[in-house]
């Protein structure tokens, strides 16, 4: 309907090199051009159309620290292990984070930008994002589990500024190697039964977030800090 002799080889090149300057993944830029076609034509398309789209780029690592250890003093350990790991680090979770913040002898401040139902960030030197836990987590499952599928929300988490959104573009258009250090430490806050959050939801969040990311294609390690059976605590490794 835009264009009467179609949209041209030369149309489509040009369109795509200027999305393609944006640093979008394979699936978003497939998800930008069909819709592009659905747009010119009104919506209502005369013809089918399928987009293919191949995106070869260097491997970038990322690591996220959700959760505190079971036991505080193997706080500084999980900190070191954590902080070792090259590329981005994403903290989730106010005790993690406050923990960060003492290991690292930095100030942890909390931003006063808060808009919609996601909590604040917050801001803490050598750490590359700061959000709340479970809360945000699980809105990034719900986009991790959207991208996957029909891809209805990239408008959403491609542009927006809480925590959510931000993780999702650091997972998913930045990473390609997703290291994830999850502490097994029990929220006393969480035990509330009247409260929708508890110890095994957040473990469910982290296998459906390493699981959604695997079948977008990112390599991922989980390091679960748990009490074994004798002995110190220390990190147990599932892959």
């Amino acid at each position: 309907m835009a264009y009467n002799f179609g949209w041209k080889r030369e149309d489509i090149i040009k369109f795509m090199e200027a999305m393609s300057l944006c640093g979008y993944t394979a699936k978003n830029l497939s998800t930008l051009l069909v819709d592009e076609c659905n747009r010119l034509y009104g919506g209502e398309p005369g013809d089918d159309a399928t987009s293919c789209v191949v995106r070869v780029r260097r491997r970038v690592p990322m690591n996220m620290l959700f959760g505190p250890p079971s036991n505080r003093d193997d706080g500084d350990r999980m900190m070191s292990l954590f902080f070792a790991k090259e590329g981005k680090h994403i903290i989730c979770g106010g005790t993690t984070s406050s923990i960060a913040a003492k290991w690292l002898n930095k100030p942890l401040r909390a931003s006063l930008d808060f808009t919609g139902d996601i909590p604040p960030i917050a801001y803490l030197e050598g750490v590359d994002l700061v959000t709340e836990g479970v809360i945000t987590v699980n809105r990034v499952v719900e986009y991790a589990k959207d991208y996957i599928g029909e891809n209805k929300h990239y408008e959403d988490w491609s542009f927006g500024k809480d925590g959510a959104f931000l993780i999702s573009r650091l997972l998913f258009e930045e990473a390609t190697d997703i290291n994830f250090y999850v502490g097994k430490a029990i929220n006393p806050a969480h035990q509330n039964p009247d409260l929708p959050i508890n110890f095994n939801i957040k473990m469910n969040l982290v296998q459906e977030l390493s699981e959604a990311l695997k079948k977008m294609g990112k390599r991922i390690k989980v390091s679960y800090f748990k009490e074994p059976l004798r002995g110190s605590l220390i990190p147990g490794y599932s892959t």
